[in-house]
């Protein structure tokens, strides 16, 4: 099982150079982290820049879906328009799952890698999108080597009531997976019973995965984001993000992304190539 961005680095093969479509790259932040990956011999960068951000997506994503390029790569263009391109169903990377965001994180003060899902594509949540996402959840999970996810439906607090419809949303999903042998689910859940056994025992709570937690669903894509930004700004914590439900993992790379946190989250790429 990988617990740390060090252990997932070193657990890639030397000369991968799998074929990575970079979608309109013009920063030089982007160019420095394309050129130090290909230089680990992970990726053998594939640059598309027509004329237009929408013109290279579709490019991109049409020779990827054609088996030219082995995963895809955020450049310089809004997100919205990568994603048009690859739920545009004419291009053909689309598969039966819907597309969500997994940022990864390692705390100083947690012993495993944090997979927070979603912050990133989706403004609104339901049962079926839920369901997706844990699924994403767990493909990604199986390829770091953790094989039975313990998985926390995070909410305000532990009791279901109306008043929090998340705590509701949370108990239908638990009770969907209750009989799912490939990971113990648990919720609603408060953070701090996630992150901790002793929060569990101090609020008189029985718990299998108090403590343990590797995925962690988030009720919003606001509080996912907020959690894992401030892990990562003030919590002196490590990173990289993923997207996962196309038939390629799709990296995605924010300017304010550390080169560490670059190189993360193309190392969750390939690792999920490796996976399969």
């Amino acid at each position: 099982m990988i617990q740390s961005f060090e252990q997932l680095r070193h657990s890639l093969p030397a000369k991968s150079s799998k074929r990575c479509a970079v979608i309109h790259p013009q920063s030089d932040y982007l160019l420095d982290c394309l050129s130090d990956a290909e230089q680990r011999g992970w990726i053998t960068p594939v640059l598309y820049q027509d004329e237009s951000p929408e013109k290279s997506a579709q490019k991109a994503v049409t020779d990827t879906a054609r088996g030219k390029n082995d995963l895809i790569m955020k450049g310089d263009i809004d997100t919205a328009t990568l994603l048009k391109a690859v739920l545009d169903k004419s291009n053909n990377l689309r598969t039966n799952r819907i597309l969500s965001h997994i940022a990864v994180v390692k705390s100083p003060q947690y012993s495993k890698l944090m997979l927070m899902t979603d912050g990133g594509i989706h403004p609104s949540l339901d049962k079926s999108t839920i369901i997706s996402m844990i699924e994403n959840g767990l493909i990604l999970s199986h390829a770091l080597g953790i094989h039975h996810p313990k998985v926390a439906m995070l909410s305000l607090v532990e009791k279901v009531t109306p008043k929090i419809p998340e705590t509701v949303l949370a108990q239908e999903l638990v009770n969907h997976f209750s009989t799912d042998s490939r990971m113990t689910i648990e919720g609603p859940m408060a953070l701090d019973v996630a992150l901790s056994k002793d929060a569990a025992e101090a609020k008189g709570l029985q718990s299998e995965i108090a403590g343990q937690t590797d995925i962690f669903v988030g009720p919003s894509i606001t509080t996912t984001n907020f959690m894992v930004k401030a892990l990562m700004s003030v919590g002196q914590s490590k990173g990289g993000g993923i997207i996962l439900g196309a038939k390629v993992p799709i990296i995605l790379l924010s300017r304010s992304d550390s080169s560490d946190t670059k190189l993360h989250s193309i190392a969750l790429g390939l690792t999920l190539l490796k996976g399969h």
